[in-house]
């Protein structure tokens, strides 16, 4: 595909100039930072090149997994969505490699603010396309009732996209706060019921569909326990 081609090209330029970075660096550098903006992790200066080495990493386990999941066939309905989805995970990746380098390079920029956009658009960006995926093994929301049924899946997922967006505009609105533990609470707290919700609701909706009949997650596509819904949309 070209978009996998293309974010080859993005990700091996960005080791290529991760590489250079290097030679530039301090022997310790910055590697995480608390809800005060303030570093709390360092690592050695090759931690950087591991750090590189992660948009490239993601860019060919994208273009891979499409070969391997038994449901192969998924991909070809929604091959316009994975590209889009591609192009977003491995942008941000590149995103916070190079914001880490800056930050390595004794840069002024406020690392906290810049990973709560990064995050808010990341999230916001995901939430406009889960709906449009169809059924597969590894990339979605994947809980047991999803995988089991094309309708779950399918309503698991409009239900998911809107939560994304929640969640991501809960990193945007902590922009508006001073770092500290209230930036983690606008944060984390929609984060972890939105995911919470989202598990829930999707058993809910097995149940209202399904009854008491249990998941059963096929080994490979085709038909199984119940109504195969895979034309649904």
């Amino acid at each position: 595909m070209k978009t996998s081609k293309f974010l080859l090209a993005i990700a091996i330029l960005s080791l290529a100039g991760t590489a250079v970075a290097y030679f530039f660096l301090p022997e310790t550098i910055p590697m995480h930072w608390n809800f005060q903006g303030e570093v709390d992790s360092w690592g050695p200066r090759w931690s950087i090149l591991a750090l590189g080495c992660l948009p490239l990493g993601v860019a060919l386990l994208m273009a891979w997994l499409p070969r391997i999941d038994p449901r192969r066939e998924a991909y070809a309905k929604h091959a316009k969505t994975y590209e889009i989805l591609q192009v977003i995970l491995v942008l941000m990746m590149t995103g916070l490699v190079w914001i880490t380098v800056a930050a390595a390079l004794g840069s002024t920029l406020d690392v906290s603010l810049a990973v709560r956009i990064l995050i808010g658009a990341l999230f916001i960006a995901m939430g406009n396309y889960l709906g449009r995926l169809k059924r597969n093994y590894f990339v979605g929301i994947k809980t047991p009732w999803a995988l089991a049924d094309d309708e779950v899946w399918r309503l698991t997922h409009r239900r998911g996209a809107l939560v994304f967006v929640i969640m991501g505009a809960s990193f945007l609105l902590s922009l508006a706060f001073r770092p500290g533990w209230i930036v983690g609470a606008v944060t984390l707290v929609p984060t972890i019921l939105g995911v919470a919700y989202v598990f829930v609701y999707s058993w809910w909706v097995w149940k209202k569909l399904r009854g008491n009949e249990k998941p059963v997650i096929p080994a490979a596509s085709g038909p199984e326990v119940g109504k195969d819904k895979e034309g649904s949309s």
